[in-house]
This record gives C-alpha cells, sequence and structure tokens, in this order.
C-alpha cells in the first residue's frame, strides 16, 4: 500500500521526536557524569569540607557558636583546654641552719653564758673534769677543763708545738666559790668598775663552765696576758687555728658592746669544732651568731654580796 504524503510526513515526525528526546536524555547523563566528576576531583583534593565538617558548620551556624568568644567558653572547648597553666610561685629556698643554737643547759657545750645569763644554779659545777696534759702556770685549782675540751686543748698545744708554737694554759676551770674569791679581792682593791672590766662576777664567769681556757705565749714572758698576746707569734696562730680544734675568740677586738668585755685574744671558748668553724668564717661574737641580745651591762649596777 502507497503511503500517502500527509502519513510520510508525520512518521518523520516521530521519527525527529524520537532522537530529539534521546539526545536530552544523553545530555543529561553527560550533565550528570561530568558534575559527578568534578564533585568528586574536588573532595580528593581537599576543596570541599566532609560530610561532618559540613554539617558541624551548619549546626554552627544555626546556633551561633562560631565566634572566637564561644569557642574560648569555659564549657569544655578544645581551646579552653589548650590554654597553658600559669607557672606555680616557686617557694622560697630555706634559709641554711647553722651548726648549733644556744643551750641554758649547763653541761652543754654550746650553753650561752654572758651577764645577761648566769648560770642556773649559781653554783654550776660539771662532773667530768680533768687536768689536761699541757704545759700549765698558775694554781692548780684553775688548771682542770672538761673532758672534752681537755683532749682538743691538747691536741691544739701539740699541734702548735709541731709548727713552732710554744704555748700553755694558765686558766681553766673556776668554780663559784674560787671565781667569788677573786673577784671580792679585786673589787676591795678598785671597786666595782674596774674589776668589772676585766673579770666575771661569780655564777656569770665562761671558767665556770669548764669549757673555757685560757692560753699564753711561753717564750713571751712579758706578755703572760693582755692584748699583746695577739702580737705574739703563738697569739696569731691561735687567732688562725683555734676553730680546727673546736675553739674561738670568746671576746674579740671592738665587741665590748655586745660581750661586755675588751678584746682578750687568749681567752678561748669551746664549742666544738663545727660551730667554731661557722663563727670563725664569719667573724662573730657567740651572741651575733646565735642571735641573741647583746649583753654588756648586768642587770644590778652593784654585784650582790652574799
Amino acid at each position: 500500500m502507497v503511503e500517502s504524503r500527509g502519513q510520510a510526513l508525520q512518521r518523520r515526525r516521530a521519527v525527529y521526536r524520537r532522537r530529539r528526546a534521546w539526545a536530552a536524555v544523553i545530555a543529561v547523563v553527560l550533565l550528570a557524569l561530568l558534575v559527578f566528576g568534578l564533585y568528586a576531583g574536588l573532595k580528593t583534593w581537599g576543596l570541599l569540607p566532609s560530610g561532618q565538617d559540613a554539617e558541624e558548620s551548619e549546626a554552627a551556624e544555626l546556633s551561633g557558636s562560631n565566634s572566637d568568644d564561644d569557642l574560648a567558653s569555659p564549657a569544655g572547648s578544645s581551646a579552653a583546654a589548650a590554654e597553658p597553666e600559669p607557672e606555680p610561685t616557686p617557694e622560697p629556698e630555706p634559709e641554711p641552719e647553722r651548726a648549733s643554737d644556744p643551750s641554758w643547759d649547763p653541761d652543754s657545750i654550746h650553753v650561752l653564758v654572758n651577764r645577761q645569763n648566769p648560770f642556773e644554779p649559781v653554783d654550776y659545777a660539771p662532773t667530768d673534769l680533768v687536768v689536761p696534759d699541757v704545759p700549765h702556770y698558775g694554781p692548780e685549782a684553775a688548771m682542770s677543763l672538761r673532758q672534752e675540751p681537755a683532749a682538743a686543748l691538747e691536741e691544739l698545744i701539740a699541734t702548735g708545738r709541731q709548727e713552732g708554737m710554744a704555748l700553755g694554759l694558765v686558766s681553766g676551770y673556776r668554780s663559784f666559790d674560787y671565781q667569788f674569791q677573786i673577784y671580792w679581792a679585786r673589787h676591795a682593791e678598785v671597786g666595782t668598775e674596774a674589776t668589772d672590766l676585766y673579770m666575771s662576777r661569780p655564777g656569770y664567769s665562761e671558767h665556770q663552765t669548764g669549757l673555757a681556757a685560757d692560753v699564753i705565749s711561753i717564750e713571751n714572758p712579758d706578755c703572760m696576758l693582755g692584748e699583746c698576746f695577739a702580737d705574739t707569734p703563738e697569739g696569731q696562730w691561735v687567732a688562725e687555728n683555734a676553730h680546727r680544734f673546736g675553739f674561738i675568740i670568746r671576746y674579740l677586738e671592738d665587741m665590748e658592746h655586745i660581750t661586755g668585755y675588751p678584746y682578750e685574744p687568749w681567752h678561748l671558748r669551746y664549742v666544738g669544732v663545727e660551730t667554731a668553724t661557722e663563727v670563725f668564717e664569719l667573724g662573730l661574737t657567740l651572741e651575733k651568731y646565735w642571735e641573741q641580745p647583746a649583753a654588756p651591762d648586768y642587770d644590778d649596777a652593784e654585784p650582790a654580796y652574799p
């Protein structure tokens, strides 16, 4: 059957419509592939946020919490946790402790006796007195010392002898009664002020501790006692070395306003090697070293005669 012209025209139109439909489908598919490829490439190169980041960003925008103040808020944010904690203030270093402290126990080698600190009891007497094996010059009653300082004095004088020093002992322990006798004998001659200048009242003398020793230069008889001892080789050696054996020069030069006594370079006081070394190196009186008040005067202007 022969197709009419009208029928042929309709058939061709139908073919064109089908072709346009397929072309549209193909165009859509190609556009989708292009978009998908572009998206995948940007995501691979890190130019697009991940899904989680996008969600968090969206949530932040909705809540308005993406400001710097909100990120630094104390609600457990990571920014607040990252802030460094303040450094703790360092504690001050403790002051170094001294080798000893003062004692008011007369049996202690660190007992402090001066014009403000008499013995308690006033007639105290040590129980371990011995006579040191050293050259001595004076009454036998005043030649003893307690055992520890006696041994130390023996070592001091023996070491000095090895180094050419000729030292001897002229006074050691003095009992309360002995100090009473010599004090009042002197007092009867010159009165209170002159007696107190160089001699302790009974019950206030370091010699009563059994820890004090007066030494002399044997080869300098013109200077048995006095400040001139400091100018002798023995006096200079004692000043530089007494601390090695536990002794200090108790009454230093120009320290009367603290100790109550003029310079006595011959008067040694035993306090032990550690304390003596620190006192020597610091150049202090015993009162200053132990942080005690100065004691230049007695409480009573006149001594009480018992």
